[in-house]
């Protein structure tokens, strides 16, 4: 018998990413397959039902913390970036920064599309902040590429990249915070406010550095300012609502998702977990302030790569703590 193949909703690029569903089946001439017919199902053909209460606690866990990763992936890109633009161990750099693309590009393909336990966007809404970071991120792979491999600098390039870097961001933020959001909805006893605060942190790490970065570049000196005080602040805010909760009515500056609740930490390890991500913050913050306050190229270059040591070396620990939150 002739084989009908259908191919669930999901987010469709040429379609600037709205849900599609498509049927296909076989043409055969003389019994031999000449052909492919496939159609587009109208829009009006989409389920009325929702597909959320489909999506397991676990799905929901890894779609977060995939989303969490691209944040912290594009900010550790455009970082790398940043410190080989700065001369500051260039080769060693420009290795970080093709592998590190090479993982953000393959993250933001599998929230698109759907990988293993990931799940396809489960909303309109969240496949159109996808979409967005992809579209911006295509554009600023390109645009730091071609940057390093013609050592472009200027002014104009590098303003690019910021815009770029931080619209990629925001999609994100706003991506993950419709996860974290939904998730609540369909599964409300799952833990997705906090591993969502979480998650958020390390991107925060790396976002900071490259706010100072471009400080010392002299580009958007005002704004960077602004939001490397922001990032520090909207840190240092999560790590204490994560260990000591946070009421419902408690609208903190820089708290992500305000107006939810945390329940206080009690676990040892994640206690512990904690206590190692706050020290190794404490002295990187104090790195890149050296590297704000620095008056020479050398010691510039050093407060830059004792700052990326520790914030991978923080990176980790927070993994670490957010495994314990799930």
């Amino acid at each position: 018998a002739d084989v009908i193949t259908v191919i669930d909703w999901k987010p469709y690029g040429p379609s600037f990413g709205a849900l599609a569903s498509f049927l296909s089946t076989g043409i055969k001439k003389n019994g031999t397959l000449v052909g492919v017919f496939a159609t587009q199902l109208p829009p009006e053909a989409k389920p009325i039902c929702s597909v959320l209460p489909s999506i397991s606690a676990q799905q929901w866990q890894d779609a977060v913390a995939e989303t969490g990763k691209q944040r912290m992936l594009v900010q550790k890109a455009t970082r790398v970036y940043l410190q080989a633009m700065k001369g500051v161990d260039v080769e060693t750099n420009r290795i970080d920064f093709v592998l590190t693309v090479g993982d953000a590009t393959d993250s933001m393909r599998k929230t698109m599309k759907g990988y293993d336990t990931i799940p396809a966007p489960p909303t309109q809404a969240i496949a159109n902040f996808l979409l967005e970071a992809w579209d911006q991120w295509e554009v600023l792979d390109q645009e730091m590429k071609l940057s390093l491999e013609l050592k472009d600098a200027s002014f104009t390039v590098l303003s690019k990249v910021m815009k770029l870097s931080r619209a990629i961001d925001d999609a994100l933020n706003a991506a993950l915070e419709q996860y974290v959001l939904s998730a609540v909805a369909a599964q409300p006893t799952t833990r997705s406010i906090i591993w969502g605060v979480s998650q958020r942190q390390a991107s925060l790490v790396h976002r900071m550095a490259v706010e100072a970065l471009f400080i010392r570049f002299d580009i958007g000196v005002d704004v960077n300012t602004a939001r490397f005080a922001e990032s520090v602040g909207a840190f240092e805010v999560a790590h204490w609502e994560l260990l000591e909760g946070r009421s419902v009515s408690v609208q903190t500056l820089g708290s992500f998702l305000a107006g939810r609740a945390l329940q206080r930490t009690t676990d040892a390890c994640t206690l512990n977990a904690m206590e190692d991500v706050l020290s190794k913050f404490v002295t990187m913050k104090a790195s890149l302030h050296e590297v704000l306050a620095s008056n020479t190229t050398a010691s510039e270059h050093a407060a830059i790569r004792a700052a990326y040591q520790l914030g991978n070396t923080l990176s980790d620990n927070m993994a670490t703590a957010s495994n314990f939150y799930a």
